[in-house]
Protein backbone atom coordinates (compact mmCIF):
# COMPACT_ATOMS: atom_id res chain seq x y z
CA UNK A 1 0.00 0.00 0.00
CA UNK A 2 2.97 2.36 0.81
CA UNK A 3 3.97 2.39 -2.60
CA UNK A 4 0.77 2.72 -4.22
CA UNK A 5 0.71 6.42 -1.50
CA UNK A 6 4.16 7.48 -2.54
CA UNK A 7 3.25 7.24 -6.46
CA UNK A 8 -0.01 9.12 -5.85
CA UNK A 9 1.73 11.62 -4.35
CA UNK A 10 5.04 12.32 -6.66
CA UNK A 11 1.90 11.80 -9.57
CA UNK A 12 0.70 14.83 -7.33
CA UNK A 13 3.35 16.96 -6.82
CA UNK A 14 3.97 16.56 -10.23
CA UNK A 15 0.83 17.87 -12.02
CA UNK A 16 0.82 20.66 -9.24
CA UNK A 17 4.44 22.01 -10.39
CA UNK A 18 3.75 21.88 -14.06
CA UNK A 19 0.48 23.67 -13.92
CA UNK A 20 2.08 26.56 -11.86
CA UNK A 21 4.62 26.74 -14.70
CA UNK A 22 2.05 26.54 -17.57
CA UNK A 23 3.07 28.80 -20.35
CA UNK A 24 0.38 30.94 -22.36
CA UNK A 25 1.36 32.69 -25.53
CA UNK A 26 -0.59 35.82 -26.85
CA UNK A 27 0.61 36.76 -30.19
CA UNK A 28 -0.94 40.31 -30.51
CA UNK A 29 0.90 40.93 -34.16
CA UNK A 30 1.62 37.68 -36.09
CA UNK A 31 4.56 37.46 -37.74
CA UNK A 32 2.77 36.00 -41.01
CA UNK A 33 0.05 38.74 -41.19
CA UNK A 34 2.47 41.64 -39.02
CA UNK A 35 -0.89 42.88 -38.74
CA UNK A 36 -2.62 43.32 -35.12
CA UNK A 37 -4.78 39.93 -33.93
CA UNK A 38 -7.83 42.67 -33.51
CA UNK A 39 -10.18 39.92 -31.57
CA UNK A 40 -7.12 38.57 -29.48
CA UNK A 41 -6.14 42.31 -28.37
CA UNK A 42 -10.09 43.13 -27.34
CA UNK A 43 -10.15 40.00 -25.05
CA UNK A 44 -7.20 40.25 -23.38
CA UNK A 45 -6.95 39.98 -19.22
CA UNK A 46 -6.87 43.73 -17.95
CA UNK A 47 -3.11 43.29 -16.79
CA UNK A 48 -2.25 41.81 -20.16
CA UNK A 49 -3.88 44.53 -21.67
CA UNK A 50 -2.19 47.67 -19.29
CA UNK A 51 1.28 46.07 -21.14
CA UNK A 52 -0.03 46.13 -24.16
CA UNK A 53 -0.81 49.72 -23.82
CA UNK A 54 2.53 50.37 -22.78
CA UNK A 55 3.74 49.29 -26.13
CA UNK A 56 1.47 50.71 -27.81
CA UNK A 57 2.71 53.48 -26.09
CA UNK A 58 6.37 53.19 -27.22
CA UNK A 59 6.10 51.63 -30.83
CA UNK A 60 3.87 52.00 -34.00
CA UNK A 61 1.03 49.92 -34.96
CA UNK A 62 0.18 51.64 -38.21
CA UNK A 63 -0.90 54.84 -36.56
CA UNK A 64 -2.79 57.73 -38.89
CA UNK A 65 -2.70 60.87 -36.80
CA UNK A 66 -3.70 59.75 -33.48
CA UNK A 67 -5.40 56.38 -34.67
CA UNK A 68 -2.66 53.41 -33.56
CA UNK A 69 -4.39 49.50 -34.58
CA UNK A 70 -3.24 48.19 -31.64
CA UNK A 71 -4.40 51.60 -29.01
CA UNK A 72 -7.96 50.76 -31.05
CA UNK A 73 -8.15 47.17 -30.56
CA UNK A 74 -7.57 47.39 -27.54
CA UNK A 75 -10.50 49.50 -26.81
CA UNK A 76 -8.76 52.61 -25.37
CA UNK A 77 -9.38 55.27 -28.13
CA UNK A 78 -6.83 57.17 -29.91
CA UNK A 79 -3.35 57.07 -29.29
CA UNK A 80 -2.54 59.08 -25.82
CA UNK A 81 -6.02 58.63 -24.53
CA UNK A 82 -6.69 59.17 -20.67
CA UNK A 83 -7.68 55.89 -20.57
CA UNK A 84 -4.27 54.55 -22.22
CA UNK A 85 -1.87 57.09 -20.24
CA UNK A 86 -4.22 55.81 -16.56
CA UNK A 87 -3.78 51.79 -17.56
CA UNK A 88 0.19 52.26 -17.98
CA UNK A 89 0.50 54.55 -14.81
CA UNK A 90 -1.62 51.71 -12.61
CA UNK A 91 0.51 48.86 -13.72
CA UNK A 92 3.91 50.48 -14.70
CA UNK A 93 3.77 53.22 -10.94
CA UNK A 94 7.86 53.12 -10.87
CA UNK A 95 8.86 52.69 -14.59
CA UNK A 96 10.96 55.14 -16.38
CA UNK A 97 9.98 54.45 -19.50
CA UNK A 98 6.68 54.36 -18.66
CA UNK A 99 6.59 57.87 -16.71
CA UNK A 100 8.44 59.33 -20.09
CA UNK A 101 5.93 57.78 -22.55
CA UNK A 102 3.12 59.08 -20.59
CA UNK A 103 4.40 62.47 -20.17
CA UNK A 104 4.91 62.90 -23.82
CA UNK A 105 0.99 61.71 -24.13
CA UNK A 106 1.79 58.40 -26.11
CA UNK A 107 2.83 60.50 -29.22
CA UNK A 108 3.96 58.31 -32.19
CA UNK A 109 4.38 60.05 -35.48
CA UNK A 110 2.20 58.46 -38.01
CA UNK A 111 3.22 55.80 -40.54
CA UNK A 112 4.68 57.12 -43.49
CA UNK A 113 6.49 60.46 -41.26
CA UNK A 114 9.80 61.12 -42.01
CA UNK A 115 10.40 59.11 -39.08
CA UNK A 116 8.19 56.44 -37.39
CA UNK A 117 8.12 52.91 -36.21
CA UNK A 118 6.09 49.74 -36.68
CA UNK A 119 6.05 46.97 -34.71
CA UNK A 120 6.44 43.83 -37.11
CA UNK A 121 5.43 41.20 -34.62
CA UNK A 122 4.58 41.41 -31.00
CA UNK A 123 3.74 38.43 -28.56
CA UNK A 124 3.65 37.72 -24.78
CA UNK A 125 4.66 34.70 -23.17
CA UNK A 126 3.21 34.39 -19.45
CA UNK A 127 4.86 31.52 -17.91
CA UNK A 128 3.92 32.13 -14.00
CA UNK A 129 4.86 35.68 -12.52
CA UNK A 130 7.40 36.27 -15.24
CA UNK A 131 6.14 37.99 -18.91
CA UNK A 132 8.52 37.60 -21.89
CA UNK A 133 7.72 39.92 -24.43
CA UNK A 134 8.83 39.03 -27.97
CA UNK A 135 8.74 41.69 -30.93
CA UNK A 136 10.46 43.14 -33.73
CA UNK A 137 10.29 46.90 -34.14
CA UNK A 138 10.89 48.94 -37.51
CA UNK A 139 12.31 51.97 -37.02
CA UNK A 140 12.42 54.22 -40.19
CA UNK A 141 14.10 57.61 -40.39
CA UNK A 142 14.68 59.23 -43.24
CA UNK A 143 15.16 56.33 -45.36
CA UNK A 144 16.69 54.17 -43.34
CA UNK A 145 15.66 51.23 -41.51
CA UNK A 146 16.64 50.01 -38.08
CA UNK A 147 15.24 46.40 -36.77
CA UNK A 148 15.03 46.34 -32.63
CA UNK A 149 14.20 42.59 -31.43
CA UNK A 150 13.43 41.51 -27.72
CA UNK A 151 12.76 39.99 -25.66
CA UNK A 152 11.93 42.54 -22.82
CA UNK A 153 11.15 40.20 -19.23
CA UNK A 154 9.19 41.34 -16.89
CA UNK A 155 8.07 40.23 -13.05
CA UNK A 156 4.24 40.71 -12.34
CA UNK A 157 3.62 40.72 -8.93
CA UNK A 158 1.35 42.99 -6.66
CA UNK A 159 -0.38 43.91 -9.84
CA UNK A 160 2.39 45.68 -10.92
CA UNK A 161 5.04 44.85 -13.81
CA UNK A 162 8.75 45.44 -12.92
CA UNK A 163 11.20 45.65 -15.84
CA UNK A 164 13.79 42.47 -15.59
CA UNK A 165 15.38 43.29 -18.79
CA UNK A 166 14.35 45.38 -21.33
CA UNK A 167 15.93 46.38 -25.26
CA UNK A 168 13.50 49.26 -26.12
CA UNK A 169 14.44 52.16 -24.12
CA UNK A 170 16.92 50.53 -22.65
CA UNK A 171 19.03 53.49 -21.95
CA UNK A 172 16.22 55.85 -19.97
CA UNK A 173 16.59 53.68 -17.00
CA UNK A 174 20.35 54.18 -16.15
Amino acid sequence: MKPNIRFLSVLLLITFFSKSQAQKTYNLIPKETGKVNKTLAASLPTSLKALAAFYSAVGGTGCIELDCSLTTALGLGKQGSDTQKKLIQKYFPDDQVAKLVVSQDCYLPPSGSSSFSNFQTLAFIVTGDTVRVNYQLAVFDHGNTKIIRGPDIYLYENQVYKNKKRVLYAWAGK
